[in-house]
């Protein structure tokens, strides 16, 4: 009975500390000396544009509709980054795409590019892309389920309805892992592909410490789908005024949430906290 009792009140202690998310705090002093993983949202209105970096590589996730190229092309410049690992697009609509293609055109360069969707799959934009992605000299490859990649010592593992009948069905989403920490990457998924991927996917996948709101925000996310990742922070790829629905959910449910659409936000970790900050109105 002892050995019954032990064995329960360790089945409850959990493996693996918790971390803590702090709001509008600045990093610890020694976090420069760490092994972390840090992503920027860029302010690109409503559109997706995400720098990731880990390890001392990096790499874009969609670059944003291309009225913002000129700012993309100075932020990375001033970062000193002129190579990035992937330029990595989840959908070939023009506020995921546009900015990755306007890269290349500047002379950025990537080790690949890289896509859920074939390299032959007819649509303009991806056409464009994957042609300017050749002339570039980056290699093209395109991603299945639980494809994973290696970003430093960040973990990306893609989910993604295949069978949708829209394209935005068929984005990729990207769950990031560093160390303990978590972050799910919606793209523009609607609520039936985040049916079948709740359906589909078993639960550790879709839990997670963040999450990127599927399609700007735009909408709600299916009720089901929010429970299972039960995240503590929010954030939408928009400006305030058009989310509505997503921002009465994100309350409803006393979770914390920030709009890129107001200035770039930069999420870091160590593997165990986050550090979430907000430059407003500013690129």
């Amino acid at each position: 009975m002892k050995k019954l009792l032990l064995f329960l009140v360790l089945m409850l202690i959990p493996l693996t500390a918790m971390g803590e998310i702090f709001i509008d705090a600045p990093v610890p002093e020694d976090w420069a000396e760490l092994d972390t993983l840090r992503i920027t949202v860029f302010k690109t209105g409503e559109s997706d544009c995400m720098l990731l970096e880990s390890g001392g590589e990096c790499m874009m996730m969609d670059g944003g509709a291309n009225k913002w190229r000129e700012d993309l092309r100075n932020a990375l410049n001033a970062r000193g980054i002129t190579h990035l690992k992937y330029l990595l697009n989840t959908h070939p609509h023009d506020d995921h795409i546009d900015g990755l293609y306007r890269l290349m055109q500047y002379g950025f360069t990537a080790d690949e590019f890289l896509s859920p969707f074939k390299e032959s799959f007819s649509h303009d934009l991806h056409s464009r892309t994957v042609k300017q992605a050749e002339k570039s000299g980056i290699p093209y490859r395109q991603l299945f389920e639980n494809d994973q990649l290696q970003l430093g010592n960040a973990t990306l593992t893609m989910h993604r309805w295949e069978d949708g009948s829209s394209i935005n069905d068929k984005s990729g989403m990207f769950r990031v892992e560093f160390g303990n920490a978590s972050a799910l990457l919606c793209a523009d998924i609607t609520g039936l592909a985040q049916r079948y991927l709740l359906a589909n996917l078993p639960a550790e996948e879709l839990k997670a410490d963040l999450i990127k709101a599927p399609h700007h925000g735009l909408t709600a996310c299916a009720k089901e789908f929010l429970d299972a990742v039960d995240p503590g922070f929010i954030y939408m790829t928009n400006y305030k005024t058009d989310t509505p629905a997503m921002v009465n959910q994100a309350e409803y449910r006393d979770i914390p949430f920030m709009h890129s659409g107001s200035g770039t936000i930069t999420l870091e970790t160590n593997g165990t906290d986050w550090y979430i900050n907000q430059a407003l109105k500013t690129f």
